[in-house]
């Protein structure tokens, strides 16, 4: 076909793709048109197919057609990242995962639940709770985010310095390769040292390796004490100090940072989140979540008290019961603020060292308000393990400005122990910053791993390297 033609346009095309999943497993025309493949602005498909599978045979037989036909596709999870990885192209259809959003077990005596890969993470988190468990990845998009798209990018979240990222919460995975062989190592063991670990080699590839299609995740038992404070802090020295004695409590399992720009752009937004006075160049959202209600409330309020008398906090709030913990989680999870006050924006969800993180965000302030005299910017994240989150506005211009902002952002990085992204992936917005931030070796062997598994570059094709 012409390439100007939309796939759309090739019946042939369709009525195969229909001949495998059925009538309910393909959208066509505005049902295509409608999604978004970014979760903050319109991006339609361009391809214009969506086919939905409701099995891994479906998968399967789908992937061994394109790969027969020489057919480029890309996988759609929740539609939450934010790097570009589910943008589609005109030559390339989407397989959503959409239809296979079953639980099929929680093993309580093994503490795993096996899912299908387009489960919802909130609907994970609800069917773990009613078994007394915990899933722990926690994230702002859990509404929509699905375990298979968290997997595919190694997803964090707001209690990784507790228990990990997903990668460390996973026990097995099953996935189909671009030529429709299925890879079954749905491992329920959590000690299992036979031959290659198939979980860590598909976890966090951004669906470049294979599809996801399910997984087996560990659970914890669920916690029976839930404390969140959040802190002003008068300086960078003093939230080190915070976060070195915090992470002596047993049960600490957040510790989110925000800078004054993000703390005030919240606390004035109207919408609720003004838990303490504007005006401390730091804030922290802390969290416990223990098993000893009593004696985890104790350390808890210990620990501020000392913080208090030692000069490290100058004003705190803590929640007296579920709606405030909610409350105040809230106050870093501000998705529609930034929409409303600063739209369009550039983020980055970067990793630095701690020690240096304030010195590298005060770089990156002084040569973007050099460059863009009305630059608005807000910095917060998981300080806890290394992790931040800077969202930039320079005006009306933002978008036309994306990649000389980008180029401020990542070239300064580099003079600093950091990573170009923590846990959204590099997708097709970081992809040409990647080269200077991984070294030679590691991008060859990524190549080569690619070229054995989908030599013929079908799966998110433009994704990554």
């Amino acid at each position: 076909m012409d390439q100007m033609t939309p796939l759309a346009a090739d019946t042939s095309l369709i009525d195969a793709l229909r001949e495998i999943v059925g009538e309910r497993g393909l959208l066509l025309g505005e049902d295509v048109a409608l999604r978004s493949c970014d979760p903050f602005r319109p991006v339609p498909p361009e391809g214009g197919i969506i086919v939905r599978p409701a099995s891994t045979e479906e998968v399967s037989a789908v992937m061994a057609f394109c790969h027969e036909r020489g057919q480029p596709v890309v996988t759609h999870g929740g539609r939450t990242g934010v790097a570009g990885g589910a943008f589609t192209a005109r030559d390339q259809i989407v397989i959503s995962m959409e239809r296979m959003n079953r639980i099929e077990e929680i093993d309580e005596f093994n503490q795993c639940l096996v899912a299908q890969a387009g489960v919802p993470i909130e609907v994970l988190h609800n069917a773990a709770s009613d078994a007394n468990m915990l899933y722990p990845i926690d994230l702002g998009s859990k509404g929509s985010a699905t375990l298979g798209g968290t997997i595919s990018t190694n997803a964090g979240g707001n209690r990784v310095l507790r228990w990990g990222m997903t990668r460390a919460n996973l026990l097995g995975i099953e996935v189909v390769l671009a030529d429709g062989t299925v890879v079954s190592a749905m491992n329920r063991l959590t000690k299992n040292n036979t031959g290659y670990d198939m979980k860590h080699i598909f976890a966090g590839t951004e669906g470049t390796l294979g599809i996801v299609t399910r997984a087996v995740v560990r659970l914890v038992p669920k916690p029976a004490s839930q404390q969140v404070a959040v802190v002003a802090v008068p300086s960078y020295d003093a939230v080190l100090e915070m976060l070195k004695s915090a992470r002596k409590l047993p049960a600490l399992s957040a510790f989110e940072v925000m800078w004054q720009d993000y703390y005030d752009l919240m606390a004035n937004s109207n919408t609720g989140r003004r838990p303490l006075e504007t005006g401390s160049p730091f804030y922290i959202l802390m969290e416990s979540m223990g098993y000893n209600e009593e004696q985890d409330e104790q350390q808890f309020m210990a620990f501020l008290e000392n913080s208090f008398e030692q000069g490290l906090i100058v004003d705190a709030v803590t929640s007296q019961s579920l709606a405030q913990v909610q409350e105040m989680w809230r106050l870093r999870e501000g998705g529609e603020v930034f929409a409303a006050q600063m739209w369009p924006i550039v983020s980055s969800d970067i990793s630095v060292d701690v020690r240096k993180t304030d010195e590298y965000v005060g770089k990156v302030r002084a040569k973007l308000s050099a460059a863009y005299p009305g630059l608005k910017m807000v910095t917060f994240g998981h300080l806890g393990d290394g992790n931040i989150h800077i969202g930039i506005h320079v005006g009306p211009d933002t978008v036309e400005e994306e990649l000389n902002v980008e180029h401020i952002l990542y070239d300064t990085l580099r003079d600093y122990d950091s990573a170009l992204t923590a846990e959204h992936g590099v997708g097709q917005v970081k992809k040409k910053f990647l080269p200077d931030h991984v070294e030679p070796g590691v991008l060859t062997v990524m190549r080569h791993l690619r070229d054995a598994l989908d030599p013929d570059r079908l799966l998110n094709r433009d994704v990554l390297l």
